[in-house]
């Protein structure tokens, strides 16, 4: 079952610059299998939302954000897949991890 995180899986989003590889260290099971997600909807405003999550422990977040401009949307993602809940990310995690570590 997938839980909602606090803020502590946050520190992977403002912090992505600084992670060399994806997968990463979870912040609440210290496991290497965080992942993290961007998807911008709005190319004028960059509006999207933001995924992070463990497939370890199942923690994740979601949230709105700005999404950065040096952030690319994966051509992989199935857009009408994408809910708050990462149960459709976490099955293409691998695809993730390559987009994110590219981006890196």
């Amino acid at each position: 079952m997938w839980k909602d995180a606090n803020n502590k899986v946050e520190e992977l989003y403002v912090n992505f610059k600084k992670i060399k590889k994806f997968p990463t260290e979870c912040p609440m099971c210290k496991k290497n299998d965080a992942h993290l997600y961007m998807h911008t909807y709005d190319e004028k405003t960059r509006r999207g939302g933001l995924w992070i999550w463990c497939s370890e422990c199942h923690t994740f977040f979601h949230s709105s954000i700005y999404v950065p401009r040096y952030w690319k949307n994966c051509v992989d993602i199935e857009l009408e897949n994408l809910c708050a809940i990462p149960i459709y990310l976490d099955e293409i995690k691998d695809k993730i991890d390559k987009h994110a570590n590219e981006l890196i």
